[in-house]
């Protein structure tokens, strides 16, 4: 996979890891709202909202049934108590029940206390249901504080002259402690006087507006009861606040409820900025420090620093210690490599231009010094043919106008060998080559090469191939590679060497060879290296005059311009031997 593939890959599995994360954080938080809203429903009105969840998680022993520990505890917050009984009335269980709550009943008395019907001071709540093959009767019961409450304001209660509610004064105490308060209102619903009334409760009743308060005490935060008087048309109230509740004032803007949603919100929204947050810091730390590193990398580049940031210990920043690239580098491996590549490339061709540099000025100073010497030569006969104080014999003068013409050819060849080797190296193309036998082609060119006064013809032979081989190729061009090899094999070699030139062909590497191979004293590796880079020569100018240090170079320009290509085998005292390569056809 290449590198946009894997930061695909990376950031939708992220996206795709952080939204089942936000998700998760949100059912988490709808799980906590419902949790509370069922502790808070418990709290407002366990007789209807405690009841069937106390039955549910409750657990059958051999000791008896066992209720849940933590709704048990709410049963005593609510100054309620709580009666398990058998199919034949009996307590099996009971919890927080008072001593004046029987502990057994029989079927009628149990209904007549439940409905009203038989004093009792409790109001009782029932829950029957079937669990574990066995038929509970649960029974829940809670301090009856607003029937005899408002029985005593119906029957003490009165209005005095600046319509003002009087109502005894431990009553009164009594409304006060539990933060209740009394409304008298007449036939119309409208309010005739009232006691420890909030500001916030209504003055006017209809029809509707009395049943629902009465009814459904939990939305409205009070226990609601109320007496008709016939013979006056006027209706005592009295209301509680819910058991276990703090009072709730009617229209208040922050319920218990409405506090729970707005810290689940807030909490799912700080958890949500947790998670980005934290998402943004990996992302940062896993795909922005290794930009930086190679921005980094680049920047070194620039400064011409070929190199790799590295940390404290030098080890560079995209690898391990032990080896290997590190986890976060890896989905960059591409580009990292790339600039690896780039690093190396610069490097080599830093080093490529010191060398180049050193070899130019060696070349320079070596192309000064072979000029010099021949023109040193030349300057000094014409000085010495143009002094009056001598005559020079006719004979004389030939031989220093000989040697003039020598030192001259020597500048020329010198000057054509630098306009070769430029005019290759500027890409100029051979001209239209023509189809040559090589046997016979190659031994008049052998023959030519080793006529020189300064060779001795019996030191070269020839090996032709055993049958007739063509090839198209620049004639004068050969010649000169011809030239250019044979002399460099007997000048450098001691005069006993031999040369053997072999032309072949590798039905194997499909090609045609020529092999110039002598029994010389070979050359060391950094020799043969640098053997064929303008003028490296082992000689100098001083030592032999016809050598101007670019044979070796011109040889391989003009092969590998031909479309050929030399090499070179070569050990100390084993002899050497250069090979040039054509392809067949």
């Amino acid at each position: 996979m290449n590198m946009k593939g894997r930061l695909m890959w990376r950031f939708t599995l992220q996206l795709s890891i952080a939204g089942v994360v936000a998700l998760l954080i949100v059912a988490a938080g709808i799980l906590w709202i419902t949790h509370r809203y069922a502790e808070i429903s418990i709290t407002k009105d366990f007789a209807s909202a405690g009841m069937e969840r106390l039955v549910e998680s409750s657990k059958l022993t051999p000791e008896g049934i066992r209720f849940d520990p933590k709704l048990l505890e709410q049963v005593k917050a609510n100054n309620g108590w709580l009666q398990s009984l058998d199919e034949t009335g009996g307590v099996e269980q009971s919890y927080n029940a008072p001593k004046d709550v029987p502990l057994k009943y029989a079927p009628g008395e149990l209904v007549a206390y439940w409905l009203g019907k038989s004093p009792f001071p409790y109001h009782l709540y029932l829950w029957v249901q079937e669990k574990h093959g066995r038929v509970y009767t649960v029974v829940y019961g809670v301090k009856n504080e607003i029937g005899p409450i408002l029985n005593m304001v119906a029957s003490q209660g009165r209005l005095d002259s600046h319509d003002q509610l009087y109502l005894p004064d431990e009553m009164a105490k009594r409304l006060q402690m539990l933060g209740g308060f009394v409304q008298l209102i007449n036939r119309d619903g409208v309010e005739l006087g009232s006691y420890n009334k909030p500001h916030n409760v209504t003055k006017l009743y209809n029809i509707d507006e009395l049943v629902l308060r009465s009814i459904y005490n939990v939305r409205y935060g009070y226990l609601m009861d109320s007496i008709y008087e016939r013979d006056t048309g006027r209706t005592w109230i009295v209301a509680i606040p819910n058991p276990g509740e703090r009072t709730q004032s009617e229209g208040s803007s922050f319920p218990p409820e409405a506090k729970v949603l707005l810290i689940a919100v807030v909490a799912m929204f700080l958890a949500l900025v947790l998670v980005f947050f934290l998402l943004s810091l990996w992302n940062a730390h896993r795909f922005g420090s290794p930009m930086l590193h190679m921005l980094a990398w680049l920047d070194l580049l620039a400064k011409g620093e070929y190199k790799e940031p590295t940390d404290r210990k030098g080890i560079p920043r995209s690898r391990r210690s032990q080896g290997g690239t590190r986890s976060r580098y890896r989905v960059f491996s591409d580009f990292l490599h790339s600039i690896e590549r780039l690093t190396t490339t610069l490097l080599r061709d830093r080093e490529l231009r010191l060398q180049n540099k050193n070899l130019r000025e060696e070349w320079i100073s070596g192309i000064t010094h072979d000029l010099k010497t021949p023109l040193s030569s030349i300057k000094g006969y014409a000085h010495m043919l143009s002094e009056e104080r001598y005559e020079w014999s006719a004979e004389e003068v030939r031989s220093f106008s000989q040697t003039m013409l020598e030192k001259s050819a020597h500048m020329d060849r010198l000057i054509n060998d630098l306009a070769i080797t430029y005019r290759i190296s500027a890409g100029v193309q051979p001209p239209e080559g023509e189809v040559i036998e090589l046997n016979s082609w190659l031994r008049r060119s052998i023959e030519q090469a080793a006529s020189h006064p300064s060779f001795d013809t019996h030191r070269v032979s020839f090996v032709p191939w055993g049958e007739d081989i063509t090839i198209k190729l620049y004639g004068p061009w050969l010649d000169r590679v011809v030239m250019n090899l044979t002399a460099n094999a007997l000048l450098h070699n001691p005069p006993e060497t031999q040369l053997t030139v072999s032309v072949m062909i590798d039905g194997q590497e499909d090609g045609i060879f020529i092999l110039f191979t002598d029994n010389g004293q070979g050359m060391d590796e950094q020799t043969a290296g640098r053997l064929f880079e303008r003028y490296y020569r082992g000689t100098d100018s001083m030592s032999m005059t016809e050598g101007t240090g670019l044979g070796m170079a011109i040889a391989k320009d003009l092969v590998e311009a031909m479309g050929g290509q030399i090499t070179i085998d070569t050990m100390p005292d084993q002899g050497t031997t250069v090979r040039l390569s054509w392809p067949r056809g």
